[in-house]
This record gives structure tokens, sequence and C-alpha cells, in this order.
């Protein structure tokens, strides 16, 4: 529609509205020379206009200030197109809030009329691209006061009658002033104040455990390390040293090494040394050879240091001290320690000639360094009251946790308590740990918790902001990573146990404010709930609870609701009680029967419909539980091409059936698509909202409704759809996903402008910008030709079906793979 039809249409329809309503159709017969089209359009928006209220918007009109002029009786959200702009700055690229639903349901303001004569008054060009750019099918609401009232009720005044929660307010309401309010605003400055010294006090303790754990545990590690130092500075120890490296470098065999009689002597001094039978040793020289064991058959001297092993000799080797462990040998073969049980920890230590040069690393274990340092921590923990333990780089726990070791004994992981160390990666499972869901937690492919993953990154915090520990329980926690030896010990408490005082405070007054509450309300709730009781036994939605409400639009209101009985969450659409027209029921009922119609689970999925004996229209659908496209663009802005290529071809999936169907859905875009996580799966999309879907071949089951001149979001509309809004193309779907993919790869829409008339122009003629430009990095040759398909101006120069399209992005799909660990990664970082 250019800007020429657009001024006959509106003037006649302000000529026709003169009139009285049984002469409308024959004036503007008369006046359209035998143009049925605009005969049609002219009729529907008189239909939709109610003169009432016009002057009550009119009255309550925004002040404005611009000098350009539009006429007070404009056509209502039916209009396709603002009155043309002399001088819109355009929007900036990828300003795409007139694609949210409540916007795409806005009106004009019309201000009441003054004379026959149309009145003009200015406003702002922004506000004519506000009010002029509601492009659906879906009519506004009639009154602005009705829909702020829409707005300002609760989900049971729409549903249920209002008249015995009225009596309600007027019985109690002085009395719940007089005792409830004073009660709750002394209860919450109580609880306020309580809870912060609790936080105070609790901030404390763990800083201070942590602390304290911290530095014994880095002690003991300093200590070992200078007594297995001094060992090896002992003169019988040092030069049966120097003599084996010196033996081994005159190259003999490894028999002769092995029978060399300096092994017995280090042997028989390290267990002098440290009271110990059992100590182990062993020593390497700077060729990574071993050159003595405490083994009794030395099977191992005179071979290399495994791969497994060498990094921490060669640390040795450089002069640097060693701590080996906490780690278990019962998985490893032919390592230089014994296979026990219990996790094993060793000191390597450097050996220095008289020269101050390393010529050997040695080894010493076996003498309770573990068990000492297990005790420690647990000491801590029980001393404390506290779940305190160590982890290493990796983020396994290499200490027998207090906490850990109760699951255990329950059942509850997957090894016993004894095993708990090196065993137990601390990880979140996302859930609380029970009998019924622990065969389900995988903890290698599940993230470390908050505090071991920044403890592992080497910082050291305290969080009194809940989160989840490795039993999936809400805790509060302090960390220290102790970077000399390379472990950290972190040290939780429970959230119900730290913020207990606060807890009874805020019951303590909640059940004294209950009290009074039901002292307050009891002659009314008696009247009141016995009314309430009959209606709602009646009344068909009565089985669904009202959880909050979702949104409102131009046809109805939408509520978050769980059915009573089964315990699903649903999104329950209400018609609104100002849009009870038989055009709008119409409506209602298609956008129901159509959707209804789909199977596919890429298609949002219609659990129930109909209408109560008031004859309010209900329809009851899948709870759809994540973020729309456009909100994922909002929060990481442009998206992997990857990712891209998934989503769009689950959308294809959704359309394809519906096009198997002869059913075009002529709205897609990003704030229709819903986009989740499936752990399953990865990401899952799902396409809602058929308001305006429309058959290619409408018949008699189908409930029809008068189409008006353009239904959709202008940025995404098919240029011929401009051009014949009346024509049914599947193609013009294909046109739309190939916006949403440019959207998503650009982080824009391709085109944005504040102005109608040059939004349309632009789509019309224009190429949108390189998505390359926008996102700061050039795109694949073979992405860049998919979109551009797609979005081309000429039919037939698209892809010819959805399932065409399909078939395109399977060629490329697995060039740019997008796995469930990338969805998981996204979805960790930006889904909350």
């Amino acid at each position: 529609m250019d800007a020429k039809r657009y001024d006959r249409i509106r003037d006649l329809f302000l000529a026709a509205d003169e009139l009285p309503p049984e002469d409308q159709r024959a004036f503007v017969e008369a006046e359209a020379n035998g143009d049925a089209e605009l005969v049609q359009e002219v009729m529907s928006l008189l239909g939709e206009h109610d003169p009432d209220s016009a002057r009550a918007e009119g009255e309550n009109a925004m002040p404005v200030t611009s000098p350009i002029d539009i006429p007070t009786s404009a056509p209502m959200a039916r209009s396709t197109q603002s009155p043309p702009a002399k001088q819109s700055p355009p929007a900036k690229q990828g300003s795409d809030d007139d694609t949210k639903r409540g916007d795409d349901d806005q009106r004009s303001e019309v201000p009441q009329k003054a004379d026959p004569r149309p009145a003009r008054k200015t406003v702002s060009p922004s506000e004519i691209t506000q009010h002029g750019g509601a492009l659906r099918t879906h009519a506004s609401p009639r009154d602005l006061e009705t829909d702020r009232s829409h707005h300002r009720s609760s989900p049971s005044d729409i549903l249920f009658a209002k008249k015995s929660r009225r009596t309600q307010r007027v019985n109690s309401g002085w009395l719940f002033l007089a005792a409830v309010l004073p009660t709750a605003i002394v209860g919450v400055w109580t609880y306020r104040s309580v809870e912060q010294s609790v936080r105070i006090a609790l901030h404390n303790e763990l800083t201070g455990v942590a602390d304290s754990v911290s530095l014994a545990a880095g002690r003991f590690m300093d200590d070992k390390a200078q007594l297995v130092q001094s060992w090896s500075r002992q003169t019988q120890i040092r030069n049966s040293i120097l003599e084996l490296v010196e033996f081994a470098e005159t190259k003999p065999s490894i028999d002769e090494l092995q029978a060399a009689p300096q092994s017995d002597r280090i042997k028989v001094e390290l267990q002098t040394l440290s009271a110990n039978k059992s100590v182990h040793f062993i020593v390497w020289n700077p060729a990574f050879t071993t050159i003595a064991t405490w083994h009794e058959d030395r099977s191992n001297v005179g071979r290399p240091v495994l791969p497994q092993d060498a990094s921490d000799v060669a640390k040795a080797l450089r002069g640097e001290i060693v701590m080996f462990g906490p780690k278990r040998m019962d998985n490893m073969t032919d390592s230089y320690l014994p296979k026990i049980d219990r996790p094993v920890m060793a000191c390597i230590v450097p050996i220095f000639d008289d020269q101050r040069e390393v010529v050997a690393a040695m080894l010493v274990s076996g003498i309770g360094f573990y068990d000492q340092f297990n005790q420690l921590i647990l000491d801590a923990s029980n001393r404390n009251g506290l779940d305190a333990y160590a982890v290493n780089a990796d983020g396994m726990m290499v200490s027998e946790s207090r906490n850990a070791t109760s699951l255990a004994s329950r059942g509850l992981l997957d090894f016993a308590a004894e095993e708990i160390a090196d065993r137990l990666r601390v990880t979140d499972p996302g859930f609380k740990l029970d009998q019924d869901n622990v065969a389900r937690v995988h903890r290698r492919a599940m993230p470390l918790t908050e505090s071991v993953a920044s403890a592992t990154l080497a910082e050291s915090n305290v969080r009194l902001d809940p989160y989840n520990n490795y039993a999936g329980e809400s805790v509060v926690g302090g960390w220290r990573w102790n970077s000399d030896w390379k472990f950290a010990v972190i040290v939780e408490k429970g959230v119900r146990e730290a913020f207990a005082p606060a807890r009874i405070v805020w019951s303590s007054f909640l059940l004294l404010g209950s009290l009074l509450s039901v002292t307050a309300f009891l002659a009314a709730n008696r009247l009141a709930r016995r009314s309430m009781i009959d209606q709602v036994a009646v009344h068909p939605l009565s089985r669904y609870e009202i959880v909050s409400e979702l949104g409102s639009g131009g046809m109805g209101i939408v509520y978050r609701a769980r059915h009573r009985q089964l315990g699903r969450d649903t999104a329950l659409k209400i018609l609104r009680g100002d849009r009870q027209n038989k055009e709008d029921r119409l409506r209602f009922d298609r956008e129901a029967k159509l959707a209804a119609s789909l199977s596919n689970p890429h298609s949002v999925m219609i659990y129930d419909y109909g209408r109560s004996e008031e004859g309010e229209a209900y329809c009851v659908m899948e709870y759809l539980n994540g973020l729309s496209l456009g909100e994922v663009v909002a929060r990481s802005r442009w998206q992997p091409v990857g990712r891209v290529l998934y989503v769009i071809r689950q959308i294809c999936e959704a359309l394809i059936e519906a096009h198997s169907l002869d059913l075009v859905h002529r709205d897609i875009k990003p704030q229709n698509i819903m986009l989740s996580f499936d752990a399953s799966v990865g990401d899952w999309a799902v396409v809602f909202d058929y308001g305006l879907a429309k058959p290619l071949s409408p018949d008699s089951s189908t409930y029809q409704t008068s189409e008006v001149v353009w239904a959709g979001t202008p940025m995404y509309m098919a240029p011929e759809r401009f051009r014949s809004p009346t024509n049914m193309d599947p193609r013009s779907d294909v046109y739309s996903i190939g916006c949403v993919a440019y959207y998503l790869l650009a982080g824009r829409p391709p085109f944005a402008e504040c102005d109608p008339e040059s939004l349309f122009a632009l789509i019309l003629s224009e190429t949108p910008i390189g998505i390359g430009i926008h996102r700061g990095e050039e795109v694949p040759e073979s992405i860049r030709k998919l979109v551009a398909r797609c979005m081309a101006k000429n039919v037939d120069d698209r892809y010819q079906s959805v399932a065409e399209l399909a078939r395109a992005i399977d060629l490329i799909r697995d060039d740019f793979p997008w796995k469930i660990d990338d969805a998981a990664a996204w979805w960790k970082q930006y889904g909350d």
C-alpha cells in the first residue's frame, strides 16, 4: 500500500464515520467506484471503530509537541500504515521493539472530535511510528481505561466473580490496616536487621575457618617438605646417592646397578630417621633413570620414569620440592609407588652435589603423609561444624569430607565412604541427591560447583549468596587457594543452618501476622468463601490454578497456570472481555483450531479449548519455559553459525508440517520462537503464536474471518506480502526464516526504520547490510548464500519450499557443528 491509497482509505473512513451506521456501506460503495477491496478495507476499519472509546482515548492522550499533523479519527489497530512522516529520523539498527506482542497490538491515539470535519493535532515522529506500527489482525482494546484495568486485575478477578472479594475488603480492610500492617512493618525491619547481622557473622566465620584450615594445611606441607629435604642432606644418604649417580655414568649393566649396595644403605638410614620400617623411597638421576629403590628385588632399577610421572621428577631436577598427591595408585600400572587402597602422598626433593648442582631427585613416601593431612581437614570440619575438604587443580576432592562420607554411607555416591578421596569430582548435579535421582548423576559431564570452579582458577573468596554443592544442597562457603602446593581448602555450610536465626525471626512474625489476619478476615472469609466455592465449582477453568500473568495482547491475556490434579504447568490464554464480538471470537477459535492440528514437537501444543457458561473463551497451551530468540540475542548478541543452523533446522521442521497441511504461519519472527535447553539434545526450538496463520485453501471446516490490509510484523514480512496482502504463498515463510537467520547471525534485524514507509521501501527494494559487518568478522560464503536466497525479493529466486531449505541446511551443517556441550555452556552462562 502506498501513501496515496492510504490517504484514500483514511478520507473515506473519516467521511463515512460521520454518517449513521446503516448508511455507511452504501456511501462507501458509491465513493469506491467499484473497488471491492477498498470497500472491504474501509468497512473493516469502521467495524472496529468505537467513537465513545476514541473520545476517551483522546482525553487521555499524551501531551505532544512535534509540528506533524495527523487526523484525530485515524483508523484503529487495523490501519496498516502510519500517515507519512515528513522528517522521521531512522531508528537505530537492531531496534525491533515494535515486534513485541504488546506493541503489535497497540493502536493509534484518537482525540475527541470537535466538529463534523476531522480535527487535527500535533504529535512527534516517534509517536507516529509507535502508534502507526500496529500491523496485526488482532484488534486492540477499545478503551484505554479498560486496557489498564485489565493489567491491574488479578487472574482470579478475570476468571471468577469479584463480589465476595469486594465484600471481604470492605468489612475487614480497616482492621487489617490497624493490626496487620504495623506488625508487618516491624517484622520486615527486624528481619532485615537480623539478616544483616547474620550475614556479617557468617562472613567472618567462613573467612576465619577457611583461613585457619588453609594456613594449617599449608604449614603441614611446608613441614613435611622441610623434613624430607633434611633427610636428603644427611651425609650417609647424600653420599650414597652421589656414588650411585657417579656409578651410573659409567654405564653399568642393569644387573650391576641393581646389585649396588647403596640402595640398602639409603633404606636403612631412612628407616632410622623416620622411625618407620615401611618407608618407601626412589632415586632418579638427571637421565630420568631409576638408580635406587626400596623394593627388595630392585626390579625397577635401571628403568626410565613413566610419562605420567616425568613432570614431577623434572621439577625436582630443576631444584623444586614437589608434593605428589594425594592420589590413588590402584588403577595405575608400573608406577613408582605401590598400589594400595588409600590415597598416596609423597615428597620429591632435589639432591645437590658439592657445587650445589642438582644431580638427582629422591621421592619419600609410606610414612603417613596422607593420613595426617586428611585428619587435619577432618578435625577442622568437626571442630567448626562445617563441611571442610581439600581439592586439587582438577577439581577432585583429595580429603574425606564429613558430608561426603555421610552421603556415601547412604548410597548416594558411586563409591564407598573410604573411597571418596581422589574419586569424587566436586561437580554440581543440578538437583538435590536422593535415592530416586542418584543414577542420573554423571559427574564427568557436569560443571564444577561455584566454589571449586573459582578455587581451581587460583581464586580465594567467600560467597554468601546460596549455590549448590556436590550433593545439590544449597550452601554458602569460603575457599582459599594455596599457590605453593597447588591445592585449595573449601569450607561450606548449609543455607538453612547458616540463616537459621533470621528464619526464626521471620517465621515468628509471619505466624503473628497470620494469626492477626485470620482474626481480621474470619467473618468476611466465611461468606466470601461460600460464594467463591459455588462459582469455582461450576467454572470450566476451576481445575487450573493461576500462577502469574505472562503477558497481554490485543486478543487476550495469557497466564501461567497449573493443572490441579496433574501438576502440569500450562499457558492459559483468555479472550479479553472487551474483545467478545463475533469477529474476534471466530479469530480466537481459528487460532486454537489451526494450532491444535499440528503435532510436530517444534510447534506449540494445544491441550484444551472451550467457553464457560459466561461466554469466556479460553485456550490451554503448552507452557514454553525458555527464552525467545529475541531474548537470546539480547543476552549474547550474534550467535555462532552452527547454533543458527541447528535452530533454523528445527524451525523448518515445524513449518514443514504446517505447510503440508496447507497452513502458512505468516508471522515468523524471533519473538514467536522459544528456545530452551534439553539435556538430551541441547537447544530446543518451539514455534508458537498461530494467530495469524492462514489456510492456503480454506474450507467449511475452518473458521473464516475477514482479512484486513496487512497481518504480521513488518521487519520480517516478505516483499510480496506488502504488494498483495491476501495472497497466500508458503515461500513468504521462507523469507521470514531467512530474516530470523540474519537476525541471529548479525545480532540485528535485516531492516530497521522508525518511519513505516521508509521501512517498506527498504524491504521492497534494498539488500540488507552484510552480516559480517555486524559481527566484525567474515561469515562463510555458504551461509551468506543460504540467507540471501531465503531473503530474495523475487519468490522464484528463493527456496521453493521449507523442505528444500531444510535439505540445504543439512548439506552444510556438518561444517559448522553445534554440540550439546556447546549449548549447555551457553545456557549456564546466559540462561538464568
